[in-house]
């Protein structure tokens, strides 16, 4: 039987029960089960969410203060300039 790659028919003819051991592992003994991954995650994009809602926050006051802030120094640089004359 030489024709195909070594390991072949060994790889093909599984001596234990594959799928069994697939499923104890990945389902029985599975330290994380997906219900509490899908919960971390789902805690986990709620605080993400609220911390980005919070940073708009942030930068909406930072744009308005800036605003007001040139506004003010526009008016002292006009008020300045009107001193001079």
């Amino acid at each position: 039987t030489g024709t195909g790659p070594p390991f072949t028919f060994i790889l093909s003819t599984c001596v234990c029960p594959c799928r069994k051991l697939t499923s104890i592992a990945f389902n029985d003994m599975n330290p994380l089960p997906s219900r509490l991954l899908r919960n971390r995650r789902v805690l986990h994009l709620e605080r993400l969410q609220a911390e980005l809602r919070e940073l708009e926050e942030q930068h909406k006051e930072f744009i308005t203060e800036s605003v007001v802030r040139k506004d003010k120094e526009l008016d002292v640089m006009v008020s300045e300039d009107d001193e001079d004359l």
